[in-house]
């Protein structure tokens, strides 16, 4: 199964080549590969596409965490709108529908959305992106992502996962300091931390 992933993931890697970023961040645990695009369907339209394609290794090269993921958005002048999405991991595959809120410019980016899988044993989860990019310079700008996610279902609390990045900006080329958590209870927790290299596109 887990060689299946990781075709998979490189089958996506090599479709999103040309996608909006590329991330790798070497920790001290893992190394984790992230590509994302994020393109509206035609010029003005409300409809976008997000692609999402991420996976974690250990310096082993055994695949422990994969996931692809395919979001489509409609988006109102308000920012809030409807969304779909298909998605396949290492724990399996599924379509989630929610209510996301979207508002971006040259200095910062929010993306949030709560959504619920369709299916006999609904997972509920969120899902959310917070960059704030300001300029410091004539060349460069700095990088601050905060990434979260938490799922459940009926029975209660299956995992949380927060991303953070601290960095700086220039020409597109972003760098820094990262860190990874995941959570699955209170106690049992996951952390790698590290340095990351991002290119934006």
């Amino acid at each position: 199964m887990k060689k299946l992933l990781f075709i998979l993931f490189w089958t996506l890697t090599a479709q999103f080549a040309l996608g909006q970023s590329f991330e790798l961040m070497p920790g001290t645990e893992r190394l984790f590969m992230d590509i994302q695009y994020l393109e509206p369907f035609s010029q003005g339209s409300r409809f976008s596409l997000f692609t999402r394609a991420r996976a974690t290794s250990t310096y082993d090269g055994e695949m422990t965490d994969v996931f692809a993921g395919a979001y489509g958005n409609y988006t109102t002048k308000l920012g809030v709108g409807g969304t779909v999405v298909g998605r396949i991991s290492g724990t399996g595959a599924g379509v989630d529908v929610g209510v996301h809120f979207f508002k971006a410019n040259k200095n910062w980016m929010v993306f949030a959305l709560p959504a619920v899988q369709v299916s006999n044993d609904p997972l509920y989860s969120w899902f959310s992106i917070m960059r704030l990019t300001p300029s410091l310079s004539e060349k460069w700008r700095a990088y601050t992502s905060l990434e979260l996610f938490s799922a459940f279902r009926s029975e209660g609390h299956l995992v949380s996962v927060q991303r953070i990045r601290l960095g700086v900006d220039r020409k597109g080329y972003q760098f820094g300091l990262g860190l990874n958590l995941r959570q699955f209870s209170r106690d049992n927790t996951d952390s790698n931390p590290g340095v990351f290299v991002r290119k934006q596109f």
